[in-house]
């Protein structure tokens, strides 16, 4: 079985985020992994021979003992959520003062946090390609 410690420090060794806005509590990291393994799950075939991945917070630990591509497929997961969060965020905080900041502005930031999700996207279908 994978655990969360394995799967949190691969999604920080690999994805390059900006730990410090990262959850600091346990119970955040749990929520990061769940949501990840529900887009997982989403994306992965029935026919895949690891099946879909069940999350355990209890022992901390997911169902199955992922390679290192389900592995990677999990924490771009993490990274996809993370970007999304991120974005939503963003548009809520910054969309009431688009003027005050310029528009021009405004949607070159949003087009840029678009483009890092799409790449992240492609990221993970690329690895799904190789299971």
């Amino acid at each position: 079985m994978s655990s969360y410690d394995d799967i949190y420090q691969c999604f920080i060794d690999n994805c390059g985020v900006d730990t410090s806005r990262l959850p600091s509590t346990d119970q955040g990291k749990y929520n990061m992994i769940v949501n990840a393994a529900r887009h997982y799950n989403s994306r992965i075939s029935d026919e895949d021979i690891v099946g879909k991945i069940i999350c355990d917070n209890i022992t901390e630990t997911i169902n199955a003992d992922l390679d290192d591509t389900r592995m990677l497929i999990l924490a771009f997961c993490i990274k996809y959520v993370y970007l999304e969060n991120q974005l939503v965020g963003f548009e809520e905080l910054w969309s009431p003062f688009q003027k005050e900041v310029g528009v021009k502005d405004y949607r070159s930031q949003i087009q840029g946090r678009e483009n890092t999700l799409e790449r992240v996207e492609q990221k993970i279908t690329e690895l799904l390609t190789n299971i």
